[in-house]
């Protein structure tokens, strides 16, 4: 259940290094068509006018003079870093290394649904069990949180994630407060985490593998403590086996289970969602604007951030891209499923929409405009034609974020947006040249969408509101939630997004000493009451 896709952010390309005893690395041609590197220079003693003249002659563009240290921040051609180096006035050349900010991000849905104002030192009384693709437990975001899982014999290990998705889920439960990357609803290592995996990298499982899932989950349910599931799954076919299987849960057990509502964009049901025992969960934008891609129907029963939601993926997952063309840089995105590879500086040919092999792509660079056929048959047309990677350029205003979907390619591709692609165009010559790298990025972070995203914020906050009232039933939370949510035009519960935005600090507010009653808010769907 889910409609994503992965966004390169805060891209920082590695250099490569150059064979000089300075240790100094090149970085990629600049805006100015030629290779550029930033450089810190210390000259020696009374060498001041001498290493003046020399960068002078190098070209250089000088950024800051030390005269108190005897030295420049330069950036300067790559083909005078030897001479430079070798310069007797010079005591040494050395990149200017980069320094980034130590910081966190708090996503916007971490905001609207208000976790950030109520503490989670409590969490410890909860378990929220979260039935996925698995999660990258070495992530720095997850590494501190109190994690575990078992091995499944079908999936793998619960410590691996071969989608992304289960990572993505995990971190808007609890990506841990630190000092990078992102927090989650639960963020101060308190909650107790238990990874079930269903989906290995195939991407999808059974009805009777999400039971067995449920039953893992349930297992793990000591006395004293309260259990919350999230499924960001689901589909079409309704079971009876499924569904007696939550009934129980609930009703037995004590168990609060949360499901995605579905990105059909229809008004279809979507299951284990649509069952009276599971609170279906919508989409909305930072905006509480229900997302297209959401499910509507009389079973929808909360909404939460669901469009670019940030969150965590697993380290290594995230692709970066890079395009030169001629004197331009524009600014590229990976293909989703591209390989990863660099071409190096090659000419680059116009093969119009890409809808057949590119005759003239031999040992080039395809240019080709987004339309007509899939961006996956685009790539195969041009390296059917000999070309070495791909540039697809978008046919309306802004950037490119394509998917290559399960087709394997064997050449680099990226995405650029309509302007640059014209503008690449526009400067074609028989001897235009240019390169595109597609690299691991580490930046472990991605933007996805779906009501697979919305999902793990209500999660949350059920564990979040729980883990304070931990004497309160699952009916009572469930009640409370929906009595309390943010409505969402049109007024009252609607088939769009249920009782509204789920909110943690009025839930609390408005529940008070107690645990309110059942009735109202989410406590049975209509038309589903036992």
């Amino acid at each position: 259940m889910q409609r994503f896709k992965l966004a390169a952010i805060a891209v920082l390309l590695p250099l490569a290094a150059v064979a000089l005893s300075s240790s100094i690395a090149i970085a990629a041609p600049g805006a100015r068509g030629v290779e550029q590197v930033r450089v810190i220079v210390a000259y020696k003693d009374g060498q001041r006018g001498n290493a003046e003249r020399a960068l002078a002659m190098s070209g250089a563009e000088v950024h800051h003079d030390f005269a108190s240290r005897r030295g420049y921040a330069a950036t300067v051609p790559a083909a005078a870093l030897e001479g430079l180096s070798r310069n007797p006035a010079f005591d040494y050349v050395e990149e200017d290394a980069k320094r980034y900010p130590l910081a966190q991000t708090k996503p916007y849905g971490i905001v609207n649904v208000q976790a950030d104002q109520v503490s989670d030192s409590a969490a410890g009384n909860t378990t929220v069990c979260i039935i996925d693709s698995g999660i990258d437990r070495a992530h720095e975001d997850h590494a501190g949180n109190k994690l575990a899982g078992e091995y499944d014999s079908g999936t793998g290990n619960w410590y691996t994630d071969e989608s992304s998705h289960g990572t993505h889920v995990a971190g808007t439960i609890a990506a841990v407060s630190n000092t990078s990357g992102v927090v989650g609803v639960l963020p101060g290592q308190t909650v107790n985490l238990w990874i079930v995996k269903v989906f290995g990298a195939d991407g999808w499982a059974y009805s009777s593998s999400l039971v067995a899932a449920l039953d893992k989950c349930v297992q793990k349910k000591t006395a004293g403590t309260n259990l919350v599931i999230n499924m960001s799954l689901g589909g079409s076919l309704k079971s009876r086996f499924e569904e007696t299987s939550f009934a129980s849960a609930y009703t037995n057990k004590n168990v609060l289970s949360v499901a995605a509502a579905g990105n059909d964009g229809t008004s279809r049901n979507s299951y284990p969602a649509s069952y009276s025992s599971v609170i279906s969960v919508a989409a909305v934008d930072s905006q509480n604007v229900r997302a297209s891609f959401s499910q509507y129907n009389s079973q929808v029963e909360l909404a939460a951030p669901g469009v670019a939601v940030l969150s965590t993926v697993p380290t290594g997952s995230v692709s970066t891209a890079s395009v030169t063309a001629g004197s331009l840089t524009p600014a590229a995105e990976p293909m989703d499923g591209s390989l990863r590879a660099s071409t190096g500086n090659t000419g680059i040919v116009n093969c119009g929409i890409g809808d057949r092999a590119c005759a003239d792509a031999g040992g080039k660079i395809c240019l080709i405009q987004r339309g007509t056929v899939s961006f996956s048959d685009k790539v195969l047309n041009c390296s059917a034609g000999g070309g070495v990677a791909a540039i697809i350029y978008n046919n309306e205003a802004g950037a490119l974020y394509g998917t290559l979907g399960s087709v394997s390619t064997t050449i680099p591709s990226v995405g650029i947006s309509a302007a640059d692609g014209a503008a690449v165009l526009a400067q074609l010559t028989t001897s235009s040249t240019g390169s595109v790298a597609v690299t691991a990025s580490d930046y472990n972070y991605a933007y996805f969408d779906g009501t697979s995203m919305a999902s793990p914020h209500v999660a949350g906050v059920a564990a979040l509101v729980w883990s304070q009232k931990p004497t309160c039933t699952n009916a009572q939370i469930r009640a409370a939630l929906g009595a309390y949510a943010l409505d969402i035009a049109p007024a009252g519960r609607d088939v769009y997004t249920g009782y509204g935005l789920v909110q943690a600090s009025n839930t609390l507010a408005k529940l008070g000493a107690g645990c309110g009653g059942t009735s109202g808010g989410g406590g049975t769907k209509p038309g589903k009451g036992k």
